[in-house]
């Protein structure tokens, strides 16, 4: 009689234990499932976020709304000034925005741009700061190659310098249409350049008298 319960016992005891076990795998998948779920709905969420940012960001580009852009371009911006050549691209070459909406499509999902190490930065840089999304743009180095000396160099009609060298840096810019002169006492030349895209330097060549 007892070996006859001890062996119930036993029986019982294995049966709880598969139980325990068929448990702690329930529970171990919906562990699983749940972090799965979690996971996706993080992501999609940062997605959406990131989509209404770059939407948002182009519309205030589209009105040359300075207010809304301070708040999106990670840059001091004293004035609507600091982004009148982006402007006056943007006018010109309206596939511009679209150009841009490319490139910050890509860096969702592709962040392989190394700031200063790149020669090709994207004309903006998506980041996330502080919970907010900001664009930095992209600082093209603007160099005058002549071999005229003492000679007036000019960025959009704001003097910049005299040439002291054959190649002279003049600056960093942001994105835009620039017009570069040089001006002597003999004669005035003038360059324009585009900078959206590309090549971080960019060297202007002006003949010598």
């Amino acid at each position: 009689m007892n070996e006859q319960g001890g062996m119930q016992k036993e029986a019982m005891t294995r049966g709880e234990r598969r139980k325990q076990k068929r448990l702690f795998v329930f529970v171990c998948l919906l562990f699983v499932v749940s972090t799965c779920v979690v996971g996706a709905w993080v992501v999609a969420k940062q997605k959406t976020s990131e989509q209404k940012a770059i939407e948002q960001f182009i519309a205030a580009l589209r009105q040359e709304d300075m207010h809304m852009l301070q708040q999106f371009i990670d840059v001091p911006l004293e004035n609507k000034a600091s982004l009148l050549p982006l402007f006056a691209y943007l006018r010109k070459h309206p596939e511009g925005y679209d150009q841009i909406r490319k490139e910050l499509d890509r860096q969702k999902d592709d962040r392989v741009y190394i700031k200063g190490l790149t020669s090709t930065p994207p004309i903006f840089l998506m980041k996330l700061s502080q919970g907010t999304y900001k664009f930095e743009p992209a600082l093209y180095h603007v160099y005058v190659q002549t071999n005229e000396q003492g000679a007036r160099i000019l960025i959009n009609n704001t003097y910049v310098g005299e040439t002291n060298a054959s190649l002279m840096k003049v600056g960093e810019y942001v994105p835009g249409l620039y017009e570069v002169k040089m001006v002597t006492d003999e004669r005035e030349q003038a360059k324009k350049i585009s900078l959206f895209g590309g090549e971080r330097i960019r060297i202007v060549h002006f003949d010598s008298n």
